[in-house]
């Protein structure tokens, strides 16, 4: 199975970016309420995060899971992490890790988790962003970080 795990912001792109290039079978979201329930109106959106992911993820037949919980508190992203671990399986499950999004708290540990799956499953770390003005950026950060983590001794 194909799951991505992600982390939102106050604005969707990101998610939707990877939902529609990814296509998993199913997304987390890692999010407080506020944040899925936000209307980015300065982004040009004109429903709530929720909703917009939603619509994509039907659209794709992918499953989403929002996770809610104190996006500021390590401990709080830190167990609903682990929920998240608990449900793959390191021998079927693909996971793409999109650490972009989200409070700095959800950034790390998503880029943290997506390094060290990386190095017992089928997994990779993707930074993607999209702004308005037409920039858009989507990269597998996977080996670059996996090399920084080798490189301080954090992971062999």
């Amino acid at each position: 199975m194909r799951v991505a795990v992600q982390g939102l912001g106050t604005v969707p792109t990101t998610v939707l970016m990877v939902l529609e290039q990814e296509k998993p079978d199913v997304c987390y979201v890692i999010c407080s309420d506020y944040q899925m329930n936000h209307v980015a109106k300065e982004a040009g959106f004109e429903k709530p995060n929720r909703e917009l992911i939603k619509e994509k993820a039907e659209e794709l037949g992918t499953k989403i899971e929002f996770k809610l919980c104190d996006v500021f508190n390590p401990v709080s992203v830190g167990n609903v992490v682990g929920e998240i671990l608990n449900k793959l399986n390191p021998k079927e499950d693909e996971v793409v890790v999109n650490y972009t999004g989200g409070t700095a708290v959800v950034r790390l540990l998503l880029g943290t988790m997506g390094v060290v799956l990386s190095s017992i499953m089928k997994a990779k770390v993707v930074y993607a962003i999209s702004y308005s003005e037409g920039m858009e950026i989507s990269e597998d950060h996977t080996e670059a970080l996996k090399a920084i983590f080798e490189r301080l001794r954090i992971i062999s």
